[in-house]
């Protein structure tokens, strides 16, 4: 199950769009805390809302992928 799990992380840590996208919301976060402060909770929720995408979106990748392989 560990094992699972790490492969999990370290195929989330090796796709592009993820680190765009974190990189992008980092920046925003950062732009928009020189002029409007944002509570460390809202961060926290932006991180989580991200992640949750990312993944649901490389699972449909892979799904998409995987029924074209086998059409």
């Amino acid at each position: 199950m560990l094992k699972s799990i790490l492969s999990n992380i370290w195929e989330y840590l090796k796709d592009w769009k993820n680190w765009l996208s974190h990189t992008l919301v980092g920046l925003g976060i950062l732009a928009i805390g020189l002029f409007l402060p944002v509570e460390p909770v809202y961060r926290i929720i932006i991180l989580v809302l991200i992640v949750g995408f990312n993944i649901y979106r490389m699972k449909r990748e892979a799904t998409h992928k995987a029924e074209g392989e086998l059409s």
